[in-house]
């Protein structure tokens, strides 16, 4: 807005146009953290994709394991010792998926705080104006869409980490059906391409406001590095 139409803004509107500008940048900013918090998520569901592959490996070789009597002088100690090696590294490996889980739920939890910031300008708006950002256009949705949609994807987001967290209470080793169970929810999680499309191309406010983009290279934040070194470790 130029300083020759402020200066035919009465306080009122002027406020109000204030006001605008700092929902707009608190709803730029939540795209931004959305989309970055959506890349860390999907490394994370990578990580943890292989982790619980080895603890299949690891599941069925410990069922085997209490349903055999090896051939051996000290059963007893043969199996006590073979046992305790599964099951210590089920307990590591399972304390790595627990590890991302609460670092996920921690990284949601900091997006609610920014959510709040949102909610509470947006309470504050004047929804009598009839302003493009109130209306909307042709172009762009109103601010209220957009407010449902921040709910919406926090919403989602949150209840994931809750159920990945409720179905990892349930991993056992003598239970591989609950390995089998969580491997499926990583898949579903992890190729959920509607979610991704709504969070990517629909939740845009204006495309013009968006940050260029950047080298694709330059851009691999997550943990590409672990997950090779995981792939590694277990080949």
């Amino acid at each position: 807005m130029s300083k020759n139409s402020e200066a035919h803004l009465t306080p009122q509107l002027k406020e109000h146009y204030e006001m605008e500008a700092e929902i707009l940048a608190l709803l730029m900013e939540m795209e931004k953290r959305y989309r970055d918090y959506y890349e860390f998520y999907q490394c994370e569901l990578e990580s943890q994709k292989i982790i619980i592959e080895r603890l299949w490996l690891l599941t069925q070789r410990y069922l085997i394991l209490i349903s055999s009597t090896p051939g051996c002088r000290y059963p007893e100690v043969y199996t006590l010792s073979a046992e305790e090696a599964i099951i210590n590294e089920y307990e590591e490996k399972l304390e790595v998926m627990r590890g991302s889980n609460n670092d996920m739920k921690h990284a949601v939890l900091d997006l609610n705080i920014e959510c709040k910031k949102f909610y509470e300008a947006y309470n504050q708006l004047d929804k009598n104006m009839e302003t493009p950002l109130i209306l909307g256009d042709k172009y762009h949705h109103s601010i209220e869409h957009h407010k449902e949609m921040v709910a919406d994807i926090f919403n989602y987001l949150y209840s994931a980490i809750l159920k990945m967290k409720c179905y990892m209470h349930q991993l056992d080793p003598i239970s591989l059906e609950s390995v089998e169970d969580y491997r499926e929810l990583l898949k579903a999680d992890s190729s959920n391409e509607e979610f991704e499309e709504f969070l990517m191309k629909k939740f845009v406010y204006c495309k013009c406001l968006q940050p260029r983009p950047t080298c694709p290279i330059l851009k691999l934040k997550c943990a590409h590095g672990k997950i090779h070194n995981l792939n590694v470790y277990y080949k």
